[in-house]
């Protein structure tokens, strides 16, 4: 799975440099664990271009019997994200044997954050409220401006009027 995270890093980027950290170090980890189901999590690099991965070896080989050693296994899944989902902040890759994810950490809280605040005003507003605001709230919009231009307009008038009345009585000998 790609790209569940929106947006998409730029080639040399710093975001770049930092899964390649990843793709160099998150296999060794894997295969230093102690069992053969063990699974890692990692955080790489600073915000903004910090990357979560992780990656897990069941226990279950038979799935893919192909890989024996778990480090390569996940060496194999990240080259794959990375071939498949190009420039994507997000890519998740299943062998069977092994399973590999990286995403970015800010983008993440980002999209949990606005899912929440979603929610909450969905929780928080009868459907009453939602209807005035999506349906009613953009034409009283559109009434108060038409007021406020009516007033101002009517100011003008009578600044102008003042201002003649002024000038002719100046011009009376």
């Amino acid at each position: 799975m790609c790209g569940m995270v929106k947006g998409r890093f730029a080639p040399n980027s710093s975001y770049e440099a930092n899964l390649r950290r990843v793709a160099a170090t998150l296999p060794a980890m894997v295969a230093n664990g102690s069992s053969s189901s063990s699974g890692v999590d990692v955080l790489v690099g600073e915000r903004p271009d910090q990357i979560s991965a992780s990656a897990f070896c069941g226990a279950n080989s038979s799935a893919a019997p192909e890989y024996s050693d778990c480090g390569a296994c996940v060496a194999k899944a990240l080259r794959y994200a990375r071939r498949l989902c190009g420039y994507s902040r997000h890519a998740m890759v299943d062998l069977g044997a092994c399973r590999v994810s990286y995403h970015d950490v800010g983008r993440v809280e980002l999209e949990i954050q606005a899912s929440l605040a979603v929610r909450i005003f969905d929780e928080h507003t009868s459907s009453w409220w939602r209807i005035v605001l999506t349906h009613d709230f953009p034409m009283m919009v559109v009434f108060q401006v038409i007021g406020v231009a009516w007033v101002l307009f009517m100011f003008l008038q009578e600044w102008r009027d003042g201002r003649r009345r002024r000038a002719q009585a100046n011009r009376l000998p």
